[in-house]
């Protein structure tokens, strides 16, 4: 259950973030002469937990146990938190993929079992049965319209493309449903902005480049954000040189005026989700010190996210035969 206290939780934080792995340790595995050496290297810190010897692990196994840390991570954060509502749109994430790929694997007449990712808000079990079942009455209410909008949708005409948009809306809308409701004006909402902001922009930017029409774009864009939708409707014509005049708007202008000035001038679409990740980092990085919020308690989830993610990057660069940069925290 939920604890009610902050102070427990971030005791169990406390002791839980010094089983993060460090730079040198990351920098080490990264440098080993072979996959097997790194796997040694990895286990020796004692990330995974349940595994015991490293001669047990092959190199494809490496990616279960790296989700099998997160899924740890993720309950773990559930048990703990003070305010699951608060931190559970930190999860939502999790619930919209799975939501994705159980939908698309209906679809198809596959089985989405391999990608699935446990740890979200809801239980996979329950995802699966309300998508076989098509019963989605014990979501939120906004996941619950959204997905019967969507059954409605494949019953004519299915559209992948549309699902995901979709469900991709009902995340961001959650978010904000909970942040009004809670009167939440610290580091998540801020979070949540930028993201809308960024992603609402990368999305007007590809827009451009395939020469959609408005109401295409408006299937796509999200809530949340500082930036009116309608600021972004009215601005597909715009030159991407003459965007960041457009959409220069609310707390966040500065970092977004300045990945669009770089796309500008590279039209390099990758300088946004880029610019955006950055920012995004700074706003956990300064919050997870901040004992009177929720933020060591996302701070330390998304440090073992990161950290997934330079796990899966060194081993690809071991397994591919390149070499790897690791996510600039650990640089």
């Amino acid at each position: 259950m939920p604890q009610p206290s902050y102070e427990y939780a971030l005791g169990r934080i406390s002791v839980l973030s010094t089983h993060l792995l460090t730079a040198a340790q990351l920098r080490r595995i990264a440098e080993a002469g072979s996959s097997q050496e790194a796997i040694k290297l990895l286990m020796e810190t004692g990330y995974g937990e349940n595994q015991t010897t490293e001669q047990e692990i092959a190199l494809g196994e490496i990616d279960l146990i790296i989700r099998e840390q997160l899924q740890l991570t993720r309950k773990r954060i559930q048990e703990i938190t003070p305010d699951p509502e608060l931190t559970g749109l930190f999860l939502l994430p999790v619930d919209t993929h799975n939501l994705k790929a159980l939908l698309k694997a209906r679809l198809l007449g596959t089985s989405a079992d391999d990608i699935l990712r446990e740890g979200g808000n809801f239980s996979l079990q329950d995802l699966k049965d309300m998508v076989q079942t098509k019963y989605y009455e014990n979501l939120p209410p906004i996941y619950q319209h959204t997905l019967e909008a969507i059954e409605g949708e494949l019953n004519r005409e299915p559209d992948p493309f549309l699902l995901s948009a979709k469900l991709d809306q009902a995340m961001f809308a959650q978010a904000q449903e909970v942040l009004d409701r809670k009167k939440e004006h610290g580091f998540i909402r801020e979070y949540f902005s930028l993201w809308a902001d960024f992603t609402n922009t990368l999305s007007l930017i590809r827009a451009q480049n395939l020469h959609w029409d408005v109401a295409k774009l408006r299937q796509v864009l999200i809530a949340c954000g500082e930036i009116p939708l309608k600021v972004f409707e009215e601005s597909l014509d715009v030159p991407a040189e003459q965007l960041g005049a457009s959409l220069g708007q609310g707390s966040h202008k500065g970092e977004l005026i300045q990945a669009i000035n770089e796309y500008a001038q590279t039209n390099e679409l990758g300088v946004i989700p880029k610019r955006m990740k950055e920012g995004l980092s700074l706003i956990i990085r300064r919050a997870k010190w901040d004992t009177h919020t929720l933020g060591p308690i996302v701070g330390y989830l998304m440090a073992r996210e990161t950290e997934a993610e330079a796990l899966r990057l060194i081993f690809g660069g071991l397994q591919g035969g390149f070499e790897v940069t690791l996510p600039e925290v650990y640089a």
